[in-house]
């Protein structure tokens, strides 16, 4: 049996399994990104995200005001990632002032498929809005299988990029080398990779989830752990994720004015808000979904933004917004997956945003982003505009 048909059954059971208790709600939804490149699997107009989620709620205990949530989500995924930029023997920086001496520039195809599934709790009330909890207790566990095979580019003949392309078939992937940088393409390139994770919610706002006109603040810790003996180790190529990170996130909004039509929909509001972020992740395996931007073991993030949400029409789920967004960006500290722990790096990234979304119904949503990035950290390209498109689709009973 095929790998990605192993892959399937495996997620055709889990749903099997699921279908009993199937009595609360259900989504499945599709996305399809770059749209406006036309590039990559089917000129980006394939969907590469498909996600399928049950969400049940229950009162387990009487003295408790909140109930408890469950949730479980099956999602699969599609992508060209690339290696470039480091050592794959030592894990070493092009951007460090040690000599990288085992460098690729290449290209591979990923298909993924996960499971992510949580149970939480709230306790208390909000202060701020009266009701619902003021703090909500996560507990979150995440199995994520993934193979890597060759880009799709090997089949194409037309530009020259024909079989002698394939890159699986040479070294350092064929004789077996470790690669340190690059863990996830080891051996037979399959990945297993489960995680553990507890977080706390924690809401001090007023407001509407329908439009996001809030006002107060909000807040998440979360603590993340991927060690070894977690299920990581049972492929026989190598330990896949051996890590530990703790995030913490700080949100606060101010709703400047919020304009209504007669029936009570919103005809146009303006939000203001403000994040910060910082987190820090430790261990000397990081697969490659965990790894940050530029490899640096800890962030710092700050953003501002101001955002507006257009008139409701046909329904209270259709309606457009547009936001600006204001990013700085500090990454710091050691550098992920690098063998020796010697390298450190600090680096600063800034940018600015703008996002036009389209809600229709809650099952269709279309957005398109554009950004200029004027600090580009270690990069050495010059600041350049960037831009992006996605559809998605979604259904929920």
């Amino acid at each position: 049996m095929s790998l990605l048909k192993k892959a399937v059954l495996i997620i055709l059971l889990a749903l099997a399994a699921m279908m009993p208790c199937m009595a609360d709600s259900y989504t499945l939804r599709t996305e399809i990104n770059n749209v406006n490149w036309l590039s990559g699997f089917g000129w980006g107009l394939f969907p590469v995200g498909t996600y399928f989620e049950y969400k049940t709620g229950f009162h387990p205990f009487d003295l408790l005001t909140h109930g408890a949530e469950y949730s479980i989500e099956l999602s699969f995924d599609m992508a060209s990632p690339s290696i470039l930029g480091y050592d794959y023997k030592t894990g070493k920086p092009t951007w460090s002032d040690v000599s990288t001496e085992n460098t690729l520039d290449l290209e591979y195809f990923r298909i993924g498929a996960q499971i992510n599934t949580y149970l939480q709790q709230g306790f208390g009330i909000n202060p701020v809005q009266g009701s619902g909890p003021l703090v909500n207790v996560n507990l979150r566990w995440v199995s994520r299988f993934v193979n890597s095979s060759e880009s799709l580019n090997v089949s194409n003949q037309g530009d020259g990029k024909g079989p002698s392309s394939a890159i699986f078939n040479k070294p350092p992937f064929s004789n077996g080398e470790e690669l340190v940088a690059y863990p996830w393409l080891e051996g037979g390139r399959q990945t297993w990779n489960n995680t553990l994770s507890l977080s706390t919610y924690w809401y001090f706002r007023r407001g509407t989830t329908r439009t996001d006109n809030y006002n107060g603040a909000y807040m998440d810790i979360t603590l993340e752990a991927g060690p070894w003996w977690l299920g990581n180790s049972v492929l026989p190529d190598n330990i896949t994720s051996n890590y530990y990170k703790a995030h913490f996130y700080l949100e606060e909004y101010l709703t400047a004015f919020v304009i209504n039509q007669d029936n009570g929909w919103n005809w146009l509001n303006l939000v203001l808000g403000h994040s910060n972020s910082l987190g820090y992740t430790w261990g000397d395996v990081i697969p490659e979904h965990k790894i940050q931007t530029d490899r640096l073991r800890g962030y710092f993030n700050d953003s501002l933004w101001i955002r507006f949400t257009g008139p409701q029409f046909i329904a209270t789920d259709c309606y457009p917004y547009f936001q600006i967004t204001l990013n700085n960006n500090l990454a710091f500290g050691g550098v992920q997956n690098e063998i020796t722990g010697d390298i450190h790096g600090v680096e600063l990234i800034s940018s600015v945003n703008f996002e036009i979304h389209l809600r229709l119904f809650g099952f269709m949503h279309v957005n398109y982003t554009f950004g200029y990035d004027f600090i580009r950290g270690f990069s050495q390209a010059s600041p350049a505009w960037r831009q992006s498109g996605q559809l998605g689709l979604s259904v929920s009973l």
